[in-house]
Order: structure tokens, then sequence, then C-alpha cells
């Protein structure tokens, strides 16, 4: 009932101010921060970091996965002639060898994931003031994220400010 209520309230306000600022321009924009991620400077270095790291730690997963597959195959090779103590101390061998390699697989994971938020958080913070200052300047009424722009009256059209965005997160960059 509350949701009801605060809808009615904020559709009333809506109301009465296009009745009162009638007179005044609406001016919506958008700006597709995805598109801003992939093609600004800071985005494509961002995901050039990340896919190095990725690499980096794939060629470790690699490296400690061949040395798992050697003691498998010793194993293998061996076990039926070795004594049951020096079996079995292979088996354990190759189990904490394989819990190590599972570990460092989730630890990377881990680490790319907080790579990857930290640096979404950083380009957010870095985009919003420059669409604030953007949307002051230039006389922006409101300036959405298109990822979320879910329905726009055809009366109030949404100029798409993406590609203007993106040439001034560049230069903020490089300053």
């Amino acid at each position: 009932m509350k949701i009801v209520r605060s809808i009615v309230c904020f559709c009333l306000t809506l109301s009465l101010a296009n009745t009162a600022f009638a007179a005044d321009e609406v001016k919506l924009g958008s700006v597709d921060f995805r598109k801003v991620a992939q093609q600004s400077e800071a985005g494509k270095k961002a995901a050039s970091g990340l896919k190095e790291m990725t690499e980096k730690f794939q060629a470790s997963l690699n490296t400690k996965g061949k040395e798992l597959d050697k003691l498998k195959s010793a194993l293998e090779e061996k076990g039926s002639k070795l004594t049951e103590a020096k079996r079995s101390a292979k088996e354990k061998e190759l189990q904490k060898k394989f819990q190590e390699y599972r570990q460092f697989g989730e630890n990377a994971e881990k680490e790319l994931l907080k790579k990857e938020a930290e640096l979404t958080k950083q380009m957010g913070e870095e985009l919003e003031k420059i669409v604030k200052e953007y949307g002051r300047k230039n006389g922006y009424t409101a300036i959405v994220r298109q990822d979320a722009l879910i329905y726009n009256d055809s009366r109030y059209e949404a100029k798409d400010l993406t590609d203007e965005i993106v040439k001034l997160f560049d230069e903020a960059g490089k300053k």
C-alpha cells in the first residue's frame, strides 16, 4: 500500500511540476556506461590489465595442472610396484597438490573479481563526476544510465550522450 501511495504522490508531483514549468524545456540525456567502458582509453586499459592478470593466472594453473598430471601418471605407472605405505604417501601427496591447485584457482578468481570490482567502482565514480559536470554545463534536466532506461515518453526524447562522454572521459584521463 505504501508503494502505491508513493507512486501516486510521485505522479502527482510530476504532473504539478509539469504544469508549473510547462514553459521550461525538459532536456534529457542518457549514457551507456558499458559502451563508455569498452570504448574509452581508461576502459580499454583496465580490460587489458585484467586480461593480462587472467593470462598470468591461467599460465600458472596450466603449469600446476601439468605437474599434477605427471604425479598422477607416475603413481599409475609405479603404483602397483610400490608398497602400500609408499603408494598411500604418493596418493596423499597427489591429493595435497590437487588441493593446492584448486585453492590457487579459487584465490586467482577472487583476486580477479576484486580487481574488476575495484576498477569498475573507480571508473564509475569518475564517470559520474564527468556526467554531472556535463549535465550542469549543458543545461540537462536529467541524465540517466541507458541500461536502466525502460520507458521514455516520446515528448521528452533522451539524447544519447555516450560518445561525448567517452571523449570527455578520455580527456579527463590525460590530465
